[in-house]
C-alpha cells in the first residue's frame, strides 16, 4: 500500500473527540461537532477559529447543512435538535422531537425541495419536521424532558462518554445556555430570542427499524422525486417515498441479521452503505441489487463521502474505526489507504471545489475528517488515474493496479513536472507553490562552502522561483550572477498599464535562510500546516511573503487592475550578509530600469493580534577577532602557566570593549546617536504593554530600537578541552543606529581592539577582520508611500497600524534606497511568534492572505491595496 500522504491542515480542536462534520463551502465555514457538546467553528481559508456554538448538553452525533437556507442542524444525545445561522453565526431554533423517549438523535438529514428536516432515533423511529421560509413550523411551549426510557445498551457517544445519562435538563435551562463564543471564550451578543419547536406527533414512523438508526440520506436521481434511505443497527437498508403526507415505505434493500449499517451516501441511483466490521456495499437502485463489495477496513466504516460531477462516475472516500481513509476511483477500486488519526476515524466531511475563488489559499477540493484523537484534517484531493479502456481487451485481462502503483506513478509524474527547469506545470495555488518552494533547502553558507546540497538546492530555488514569476505573468525574468560561488539574484517585471509616467515599485525579498537545528514539531522541509498556521524553514522569512507579494500582483494583472510596474528582485544570499548584491545591483541598474519606492516584508509584528508597519532598522558590523600563538598546541599539564596564553588574552580584549552597566567602551561610539524624543518614549510605554512585545518598559524597547549595542557571538579554539590553543577566534556584531556611520564603527572597533591588545604586551599576534557592514535604516512617516501603506493596512484589517522598529538588520534596504534613490517601506506580514531563525518556524494563513467576504465573495489583501493606492499617489 502506498505511504501516507501528509495532511493539508491539522486542527486541534479543545482536547474534545469529533464526533461529526459538517461544511458550508459557500461561506467558508467547517463545523466540528464534539463530545463535550461544543460545536467549534472555522474559517475554511484561513483555519483559525470563528466561533463556538454552545448549547447542547450532550455529544453532537450528526450535523448536516441547508447551504441554500444558511441553516446547519445538529443533533445530539440530549435528545434534541438545534439550528444555526451559518452566515450570521446566531442561534435559531431548539427542536424537540415528538416524544421524550426518543434517547441519541444519531442522524439527520435535509431534504431542501421539501424543507423538511429527517432525524434517525436511537428508539428506532424516523420523524421529520417543515420548515417553511417564515419558521412556520408550531412553536411550542416550553416542556420538561423525562429521563430516556429505551436504553437496552448503550450508544457509541453514551460508551465515549463512560457515563449513563441521568436525565435531561429541562427546555427553560436548555435555551438559557445557548450561546456563541468567540474563540477567546467571551460571549457574542444573540440578535433574535430562540424558537423552541417540536415535531409533530403525527411525522413519526415508528419501528423503522429494529435497531438505532445510526444513518439517513436522500437519494435524488435527476427529476425523480427524492427517497429518503435509512441504515440502523438491525443490517437492514431501507428506502422510503417522500409525500405531502410523510414518509411512506418503498422497500428493504438487505434483510435483517447483516452487520449494523453505520454510514450511508448516494449518487444518483447508486447507493453506499458502510457496516460494522468493515465491509461497503455498492446498490444499484434501478434493479435494487448489491453489485459490488468493497473490503479495505478491518473494523467498523462509520463515515462514506460521494465525490463526483453529474456525468461522471463518483469516488468514494470512507474512514473507519480503524483509523484509516480509503479513498476508491471510479471503477471502485482502491487508489489509496492511509491513516489518518491515531484513533478512530469518526466522521469526515467534503470540501467540493470553489469556484468563486474566494481565496488562492482554499479553492482546491480537500476531505476533512474528526477523530477521537481531538483533532481535524484536512486532506487535499489528488484525482486517480484514468482507468484502462474496457474495450482494449489486453488491458481487461490485466489484473487491477493497488493503489501502491497508482500513487508511485502520480508521485513520478509531479517529481517530472516539479524539475527546477519545468514552467508549464508549476502548481497553481500559493499554498502548493510554497511547499515546494520550502522543499529546497536553500541554504546560504559563509564562504568557504562546505555542503553541496545546499549550494545545489540554492540554485534549484532560483530556478524554481524564476519558474513561478513566469507562471504568474511576470515579464523579462531572468537570473543574475552575483558572483564565484554565490547564489543569484531573481528578476522579474509584472507590467501593468503601458500608459507614461506610471509608477513603478521594486520589492527586494531573499529566497535563502538559515539552516534548521533544534528540536522540530515536524519536518522543517515539509510545509505542514496545524491549527490556522503554516510550518517550515523559510515559510515567514522570506519565502512566504515572497509568494504572497507574487501573487498580489498577478491577480491584479490579470483582473487589469495593475496600473504601475512592480519589480521582483529577491537574492539568496541575504542571511550571509547580501554578498555580492550591491555590486550585482549596479551592473544591472538598467535591467531593473526606474523605480519609485521599494517594497519589503522581512519582519514581525510586536505583538500577535495588532498590525504594524515597519519604520526603522539598526544596522550592524560582523568582526572577528583571532588571537595567534606562534607556538602550536600545548598540554596544559605540562607548560600552562608558563606562557601568555592566546584565550586568556581574547578574554581580556573582549572584556575591554564594553563597561560593568552594559555599554560600549570604545571611545566616541555613542557620539552620532540621534536623541529619542519624550513623545517617542511615551509611544514606546505604550507599545511595551502590549502582551509579546520584545521588552516590558518604554527603557528596554529604546535600548533594542534605538540604542547601539555590542554582542560576542561565539570563541573557538583550535584545541581540545585541556589543551592551550595555538589560535582563538571570536565572532562579535556591533548594532548601530541613527546618525552613526557604519564606517566610522567599523574602524572604531578595529582600533578599540588593537589598542587593548597593545596595551598586554604580548608576543602573540592579532588579526581583526570586518567582513560585514549594513547601515542603518529609518522610514519616513510623513511620506506618500508611506501613508499609503499604513492606510492599506488600516482599510483590511480594519485598525490603524503600530509604527515600530526592528532590533535586527537587512543590508539590502539601505543599498536599495542609496541605488535606486527611492524611498523604501516596510510591511511586516508576520507575528511575533513566527519563531524565524528557530525550530518551528510558522507563519499565520490568515497573515499570507485576509480576506473579508462581502456579497460578491470580492476583497484585497494590503499588497493589492497597496498596489491599486500607489497608482494615484504622488511622489
Amino acid at each position: 500500500m502506498a505511504d501516507a500522504p501528509n495532511p493539508h491542515h491539522t486542527i486541534s480542536v479543545h482536547k474534545s473527540p469529533v464526533l461529526s462534520l459538517a461544511a458550508d463551502r459557500e461561506r467558508g465555514h467547517l463545523f466540528a461537532g464534539t463530545l463535550s457538546g461544543t460545536i467549534y467553528v472555522w474559517d475554511i481559508v484561513t483555519q483559525q477559529e470563528k466561533a463556538q456554538f454552545v448549547g447542547h448538553t450532550r455529544s453532537v452525533l450528526a450535523m448536516v447543512v441547508a447551504p441554500s437556507r444558511n441553516l446547519l442542524f445538529s443533533s445530539s444525545c440530549d435528545s434534541t435538535v438545534r439550528v444555526w445561522d451559518t452566515h450570521t453565526l446566531q442561534p435559531l431554533a431548539l427542536i424537540y422531537p415528538a416524544s421524550d423517549n426518543v434517547g441519541d438523535i444519531l442522524s439527520l438529514a435535509w431534504c431542501d425541495d421539501e424543507m423538511t428536516l429527517y432525524l434517525g432515533c436511537q428508539n428506532t423511529s424516523i420523524q421529520w419536521i417543515h420548515l417553511g421560509n417564515a419558521w412556520d413550523a408550531q412553536q411550542t411551549p416550553r416542556r420538561e424532558s423525562r429521563p430516556h426510557k429505551f436504553f437496552d445498551s448503550q450508544s457509541l457517544a453514551q460508551r465515549l462518554e463512560a457515563q449513563a445519562s441521568p436525565g435531561a435538563p429541562n427546555a427553560e435551562m436548555l435555551v438559557r445556555r445557548t450561546a456563541v463564543l468567540k474563540p477567546d471564550g467571551t460571549h457574542i451578543d444573540t440578535a433574535a430570542p430562540l424558537r423552541v419547536l417540536s415535531v409533530d406527533h403525527e411525522a413519526v414512523a415508528l419501528s423503522a427499524h429494529y435497531g438505532y438508526i445510526y444513518s439517513l440520506t436522500l437519494l435524488k436521481n435527476g427529476d425523480a422525486k427524492p427517497l429518503l434511505a435509512s441504515g440502523a443497527g438491525d443490517g437492514c437498508v431501507r428506502l422510503w417515498t417522500i409525500s405531502s403526507s410523510g414518509l411512506l415505505p418503498l422497500t428493504t434493500l438487505s434483510p435483517p441479521g447483516d452487520h449494523a449499517v453505520l454510514a450511508l451516501a448516494s449518487w444518483h441511483n447508486t447507493l453506499f452503505v458502510g457496516r460494522q466490521q468493515g465491509p461497503i456495499q455498492v446498490w444499484d437502485l434501478s434493479s435494487r441489487s448489491l453489485i459490488r463489495t468493497l473490503s479495505g477496513h478491518s473494523d467498523d466504516v462509520l463515515s462514506l463521502q460521494v465525490i463526483g460531477d453529474q456525468g461522471d462516475m463518483p469516488e468514494l472516500y470512507s474512514t473507519g474505526a480503524d483509523g484509516r481513509v480509503c479513498h476508491w476511483d471510479r471503477y471502485f477500486r482502491l487508489y489509496e489507504s492511509w491513516m489518518a488519526h491515531q484513533e478512530c476515524v469518526q466522521t469526515s466531511a467534503w470540501l467540493p471545489p470553489h469556484g468563486k475563488n474566494i481565496s488562492w489559499l482554499a479553492s482546491a477540493p480537500m476531505l476533512a475528517t474528526g477523530g477521537s484523537d481531538a483533532q481535524v484534517r484536512l486532506w487535499e484531493y489528488v484525482e486517480p488515474p484514468q482507468a484502462p479502456s474496457l474495450s482494449d481487451q489486453s488491458a481487461a485481462d490485466e489484473p487491477l493496479l493497488c493503489a501502491a502503483q497508482f500513487r508511485a506513478d502520480a508521485q513520478h509524474e509531479n517529481a517530472r513536472a516539479q524539475g527546477p527547469e519545468t514552467t508549464s506545470t508549476v502548481p497553481d495555488s500559493l499554498l502548493a507553490r510554497l511547499a515546494r518552494f520550502v522543499h529546497f533547502r536553500s541554504v546560504s553558507q559563509a564562504s568557504p562552502r562546505q555542503d553541496t546540497t545546499f549550494s545545489e538546492d540554492s540554485r534549484r530555488a532560483a530556478h524554481y522561483l524564476r519558474d513561478v514569476l513566469q507562471d504568474l505573468g511576470a515579464s523579462d525574468v531572468q537570473l543574475l550572477s552575483s558572483g564565484s560561488g554565490l547564489n543569484p539574484l531573481v528578476l522579474g517585471t509584472f507590467r501593468g498599464s503601458r500608459a507614461p509616467g506610471r509608477r513603478r515599485c521594486l520589492f527586494y525579498g531573499h529566497y535563502d535562510c538559515v539552516n534548521a537545528h533544534g528540536d522540530w514539531d515536524s519536518d522543517p522541509w515539509v510545509l505542514t500546516g496545524r491549527d490556522g498556521y503554516v510550518y517550515g524553514r523559510g515559510v515567514s522569512d522570506n519565502k512566504g511573503p515572497i509568494l504572497a507579494v507574487a501573487h498580489a500582483a498577478s491577480e491584479l494583472l490579470h483582473a487589469d487592475l495593475l496600473n504601475m510596474d512592480v519589480v521582483m528582485l529577491i537574492e539568496g544570499e541575504q542571511e550571509t550578509g547580501s554578498r555580492g548584491f550591491a555590486e550585482t545591483l549596479r551592473a544591472h541598474r538598467d535591467a531593473i530600469g526606474p523605480v519609485d519606492v521599494v517594497l519589503l516584508s522581512n519582519s514581525y509584528w510586536i505583538g500577535e493580534d495588532r498590525p504594524c508597519v515597519t519604520v526603522g532598522l539598526r544596522g550592524v558590523v560582523h568582526a572577528s577577532v583571532r588571537i595567534t600563538s606562534q607556538r602550536p598546541d600545548r598540554h596544559s599539564g605540562v607548560e600552562g602557566g608558563a606562557e601568555t596564553e592566546p584565550m586568556m588574552e581574547m578574554v581580556k580584549v573582549l572584556a575591554a570593549l564594553t563597561r560593568n552597566d552594559g555599554r560600549v567602551a570604545l571611545e566616541g561610539f555613542y557620539d552620532g546617536v540621534r536623541d529619542v524624543s519624550p513623545r517617542e518614549l511615551e509611544y514606546y510605554a505604550e507599545l511595551a504593554k502590549i502582551q509579546h512585545a520584545p521588552a516590558r518598559t518604554a527603557e528596554g524597547l529604546k535600548a533594542l530600537w534605538r540604542m547601539p549595542s555590542l554582542s560576542v557571538h561565539k570563541v573557538t579554539n583550535s584545541g581540545g578541552s585541556s589543551i592551550i590553543a595555538n589560535s582563538v577566534e571570536a565572532a562579535l556584531s556591533m548594532r548601530i543606529v541613527p546618525d552613526q556611520d557604519v564606517e566610522e564603527i567599523a574602524a572604531l572597533l578595529r582600533k578599540g581592539l588593537e589598542e587593548s591588545f597593545a596595551a598586554l604586551h604580548s608576543v602573540n599576534h592579532l588579526e581583526v577582520k570586518v567582513f560585514n557592514r549594513a547601515d542603518w535604516w529609518l522610514g519616513k512617516l510623513d511620506a506618500p508611500y508611506m501613508r499609503a501603506l499604513a492606510q492599506s493596512v488600516e482599510d483590511e484589517w480594519g485598525v490603524a497600524p503600530l509604527h515600530i522598529h526592528e532590533g535586527g538588520s537587512i543590508p539590502g534596504v539601505a543599498i536599495l534606497e542609496k541605488e535606486l534613490g527611492a524611498q523604501a517601506v516596510h510591511l511586516p506580514m508576520g507575528q511575533s511568534s513566527d519563531h524565524a531563525h528557530l525550530p518551528n518556524e510558522r507563519i499565520r494563513l490568515l497573515n499570507l492572505e485576509v480576506r473579508a467576504r462581502p456579497a460578491n465573495q470580492r476583497g484585497q489583501a494590503v499588497i493589492r491595496r497597496f498596489f491599486v493606492a500607489l497608482s494615484q499617489t504622488g511622489s
